[in-house]
């Protein structure tokens, strides 16, 4: 695989920087990024559920936690394991994605089947948090814990239905 020059990466219209990789690794990266960003932003939600599940009044007591206290404090809170179940695959997930998942793929010797395989891989990651932000929401609306109504989207049709 050869560099490809002409590659550039905006940031606002007042920053450019040049991409210095290989072209497959911008696609695999942004991935990647996207992936991480999701877990980070899951984890945000577990802090909101845990405040609303445990009537915390501070939740702040959980910022500094790992996602697997975070999970195993709500799994105590669910009565059915469907939830529990998503969370722990998630923690196994982000946990993989963390300390693994580029050495699974070993990159970077990758073919462009291996790149598609590790993409299809963490778009896979992406769909549970979806679910699992689906079936949390679900789940504290159904028992009038927040008043919000639950949309899901089919990502293919763009179809859009009510959940709750």
């Amino acid at each position: 695989m050869t560099k490809d020059a002409n590659q550039f990466l905006f940031v606002g219209d007042k920053y450019s920087y040049q991409w210095q990789g290989r072209k497959n690794d911008l696609t695999l990266f942004a991935s990647l990024g996207a992936a991480v960003s999701e877990v980070q932003s899951f984890e945000t939600h577990l802090l909101a559920v845990l405040g609303i599940i445990g009537n915390q009044k501070d939740e702040n007591n959980f910022y500094d936690k790992t996602m697997g206290v975070l999970i195993k404090t709500l799994s105590k809170s669910f009565p059915d394991s469907q939830i529990s179940n998503l969370l722990e695959e998630i923690r196994d997930k982000r946990n993989r994605l963390i300390h693994s998942f580029l050495r699974e793929y070993q990159w970077p010797i990758m073919s462009d089947d291996d790149y598609n395989r590790a993409i299809l891989d963490l778009e896979s990651t992406r769909s549970i948090i979806e679910k699992a932000n689906l079936e949390l929401s679900k789940y504290l609306s159904d028992r009038s814990l927040v008043n919000v109504i639950v949309l899901q989207i089919d990502h293919e049709s763009g179809e859009i239905n009510r959940v709750t």
